[in-house]
């Protein structure tokens, strides 16, 4: 009972936010308009519905590879989408780090910054990548390639086609171009939240172990 309240809770958490990224995409013009569809009550339903539908993956349970086939496609492609989002985040700070210096911004200046930039962005960022390379690796061993199984190679590998069709589609159909750091936007939205810090002081550390925990943090 435990377990069934857990999973249904964290559907339902997942179910909410998942549609209204969809339905946050739709209002940049980034999806689609009819994403923007409301009920009286508020709900985005066309957001709800497509988040919704990636469940229809469950119904893999009733084939031969049963409820196992259906974990592993969802484990694959919620790890691959994962990482894909921790690349990216690690390619825009490479690329606001480049824009800061491009644009002659002193990084201690900041309000937040963290050590060794961008140096542990790129090592972040060649371990996501490594990973979401060998996550099917097992396909490929074994004698004559004996571990080889199509779904497997499927369910781990599809991620990577699906995220690069889609950035390649925006690229094409937006004609978006790729912003030199000497003219990239890292002013818009500063100003709110320089106020916003400003109602926060600064902690000092109390102890030797509050300094060596600020540090670190």
């Amino acid at each position: 009972m435990v377990i069934l309240t857990s999973a249904t809770s964290s559907a339902n958490a997942f179910l909410y936010t998942g549609s209204r990224y969809l339905f946050a995409l739709a209002q940049n013009k980034q999806a689609p308009k009819f994403l923007l569809r409301c009920s009286k009550t508020g709900v985005p339903y066309w957001a709800v519905l497509c988040t919704a539908s990636i469940s229809l993956i469950t119904f893999l349970s009733v084939g031969s590879g049963g409820a196992a086939t259906a974990f592993t496609w969802f484990q694959n492609l919620t790890t691959i989408a994962s990482l894909f989002t921790w690349c990216s985040i690690c390619v825009a700070y490479i690329k606001f780090h480049s824009a800061l210096a491009a644009q002659g911004v002193d990084r201690n200046t900041l309000v937040f910054k963290s050590r060794f930039q961008p140096y542990t962005a790129w090592i972040s960022l060649g371990f996501f990548v490594m990973i979401i390379l060998f996550n099917g690796f097992d396909v490929f061993v074994g004698e004559n390639h004996s571990h080889w199984d199509v779904t497997s190679f499927l369910t781990a590998y599809i991620g990577i086609p699906i995220f690069f069709l889609l950035y390649g589609f925006w690229k094409i159909f937006k004609r978006t171009k790729w912003i030199p750091s000497a003219d990239a936007d890292i002013y818009t939205g500063k100003a709110a939240l320089d106020a916003e810090d400003g109602q926060w002081p600064d902690q000092k550390p109390r102890n030797i172990w509050e300094k060596i925990w600020f540090w670190i943090a």
